[in-house]
């Protein structure tokens, strides 16, 4: 330990300084307040030991010129002659950490000593933790700050502004681990989801990012709603850990085909009021996504027609299972006992908030609250009311054909490019969304079942999709250069019609029983399909070419 003695009687100071090194301390004596000064501001010491009254000037003021001026956080023990309470009540106002009086015990002065410096290595440590820990703090605030950011942002862009749907979601910490998911199709169809990742707050929110870039970007690429779920499944699988999942409810709203289909993985029931009054619920069916792997897990879908619905209620678990003061959980009971009051008037989300804010009397929520209503007679309305240009005005004609062989079948997005292609030549809204959905499929058979030669039964058994998608990649990493695909587009604007030809190198297949088979499929596409949207469907030998007429329907 260095020790500075700031003493003008020399005797007393030697004794100090051969008591100290003797306990192993490195002493320097300063006779004079302005010796001393000189001294603290050139070097550095662990105590001092500091006389009362010195030759210019006395040791108290000195005290305020070592803590204030120099601010050196150093012990400092006064020794004087002077048993005088005041003197020693303002030599501890002024920083003094103890005081001695002459003549003194060696013994206890090294005590003090021993005990001072310990107190302030204590206090010293204690004040770097406290530090790191407010840098630290500082530092989650800047980085939730900026997560905060990031995720409102990305959440600010998931829900179309959209009559007919009418989303409510409540935060129960600073992150929402629940999100809503609306977009159309490029076919038309209307997709929404609501997940609910496990837990709340930003752990959850973080465990919604992969889900919702992996959803985001099928929804664009016109896939069927099975589809989607199970390759968000099977993403989930191998970005969450373990002990993580996220529970979720699908629905794809065709226009086209008048059906609603529903997924149901791990979340409350999905409740649906009927234009005859009763309520039907879709309970889950599947598990949670990112529990079970691909090969296991299956995404059972409910398809029903539009026409007898009129509204489908769906939400997260902690309106269900958030608890009032008294303990008590809201429960599906008192939900369905709100949903039979509602009338068309009344907004249904408004309704059920009011009445969950009374129970709950404004008590914190338990966890994050997300509610959904959709609203099918609005929705179908807009789809049919919206406006569509009269294309008849329009002369000339678009003829396009493109042939894909070898390997750039598997990489080539032929499907976005001729989506973009109908786009450019800005082709009426739903000739467009129908013409991209049998496009889609025509394009699907011609690579899996010709090209790739797969077996479209493996889509009719849930667990046998997965297998059905590995062996797709395996083939298609060993595509012939004589495989090829030919397409012709023609798009003629004053017949409003469209027609595709699609030919592949495969052997060809039975049209009627391809379309049987795929009816149930996974995919939930077929020729069936193909058959109710189009003008015309022609088939031709050996069933490796198809050319489909499609025409707006005024």
């Amino acid at each position: 330990m260095r020790v500075l003695i700031i003493e003008d009687d020399a005797l007393f100071a030697e004794i100090l300084q051969s008591f100290l090194e003797e306990k192993q301390c490195n002493t320097i004596i300063a006779d004079t307040i302005a010796s001393a000064r000189q001294l603290l501001r050139a070097s550095s010491f662990q105590f001092i030991l500091l006389d009362n009254h010195l030759p210019d000037g006395d040791g108290i003021s000195f005290i305020d010129v070592i803590k204030e001026e120099l601010a050196i956080g150093t012990p400092v023990v006064m020794i004087t002659a002077e048993d005088n309470q005041i003197t020693m009540s303002e030599a501890f106002e002024r920083g003094a950490d103890d005081f001695l009086m002459k003549p003194l015990s060696l013994d206890l002065l090294w005590q003090k000593v021993q005990r001072v410096s310990a107190l302030y290595k204590k206090e010293s440590m204690l004040a770097e933790q406290t530090s790191r820990l407010r840098a630290l703090l500082d530092q989650n605030e800047q980085e939730e700050r900026l997560a905060r950011y990031v995720y409102e942002h990305m959440a600010s862009t998931l829900i179309q502004d959209t009559k007919g749907i009418d989303p409510y979601l409540q935060s129960s910490s600073s992150f929402n681990g629940d999100v809503l998911i609306s977009e159309t199709s490029p076919n038309g169809n209307r997709i929404i989801f609501l997940a609910d990742a496990t837990g709340h707050g930003l752990a959850a929110a973080i465990s919604i990012l992969p889900l919702v870039t992996t959803i985001k970007a099928m929804i664009r690429k016109g896939l069927a709603l099975a589809h989607i779920v199970h390759e968000t499944n099977s993403k989930l699988c191998k970005e969450l850990p373990d002990d993580k999942f996220v529970a979720l409810i699908g629905l794809e709203i065709s226009f086209n085909l008048k059906q609603f289909s529903i997924f149901n993985g791990g979340m409350p029931d999905l409740i649906a009021l009927r234009h005859d009054g009763e309520i039907e619920s879709f309970s889950a069916k599947s598990m949670a996504l990112g529990i079970l792997e691909s090969d296991e897990f299956e995404p059972i879908i409910a398809t029903r027609e539009i026409h007898p619905y009129k509204n489908l209620f769906f939400f997260s678990d902690g309106l269900i299972e958030q608890r009032n003061s008294e303990g008590e959980e809201y429960g599906m009971t008192r939900l369905l006992s709100v949903l039979s009051r509602y009338k068309n008037r009344d907004s249904l989300v408004s309704l059920v908030v009011n009445y969950f804010t009374i129970f709950n009397k404004m008590r914190e929520l338990e966890d994050d609250l997300s509610l959904c209503d959709v609203q099918l007679d609005t929705l179908v309305d807009n789809y049919l009311h919206s406006e569509k240009p009269d294309e008849l005005g329009k002369s000339g004609k678009v003829n396009a054909s493109v042939t894909l062989s070898g390997s750039l079948i598997a990489t080539t997005d032929i499907v976005g490019c001729f989506d973009g292609l109908m786009r450019c030549v800005d082709i009426i809204g739903d000739l467009r969304q129908r013409a991209f959905t049998v496009f889609a499929e025509l394009i699907s058979n011609a690579l899996d079942h010709g090209v790739l030669e797969l077996d479209s039964s493996l889509k009719d058994d849930y667990a046998g999709f997965a297998e059905y998608l590995a062996l797709k990649e395996e083939r298609l990493t060993s595509v012939d250069d004589n495989d090829e695909i030919v397409i012709t587009f023609i798009y003629d604007p004053s017949k409003n019609e469209v027609t595709f030809g699609i030919k592949d190198s495969g052997a060809g297949y039975d049209m009627e029983s391809t379309s049987e088979m795929q009816d149930g499929s996974l995919s939930g596409r077929g020729l069936s399909l193909i058959k109710k949207l189009c003008k015309t469907v022609e088939v031709s030998p050996p069933g490796n070419q198809t050319t489909v007429q499609i025409k707006r329907e005024f």
